[in-house]
């Protein structure tokens, strides 16, 4: 059996939670994402693929290249605040698509 793989087209999806007493708009976040993106790796954000797919009271998905995935978790991890308050990324997990994604890390 042999599988057909689009060149540059492999991606990972990465579920997360922010704990935080704060709530935060979808821009407050894709702005600390570039901003530790150009801090920590010296590159932009679409450089590593990373695109912020959902962001909903405090939980998300963000999509990277499947090279960039344990970067992209570090970056995550590495945001200690958004519009200067304090927050926790926790990541729920990783996964080649969204469906899986939800159905096994992110359904309560």
């Amino acid at each position: 059996m042999s599988f057909i793989v689009k060149e540059g087209r492999r991606r990972r999806y990465i579920g997360f939670r922010i704990n935080s007493k704060h709530s935060f708009q979808k821009s407050d976040l894709i702005l600390e994402i570039q901003k530790k993106c150009r801090n920590i790796f010296n590159k932009k954000y679409s450089e590593m693929g990373i695109f912020l797919i959902r962001f909903k009271d405090g939980e998300g998905i963000i999509r990277c290249n499947h090279i960039e995935k344990e970067n992209t978790i570090k970056l995550l991890k590495s945001i200690d605040k958004i519009t200067n308050y304090k927050v926790d990324i926790i990541t729920l997990g990783t996964s080649g698509t969204i469906k899986s994604l939800v159905k096994k890390h992110m359904q309560n």
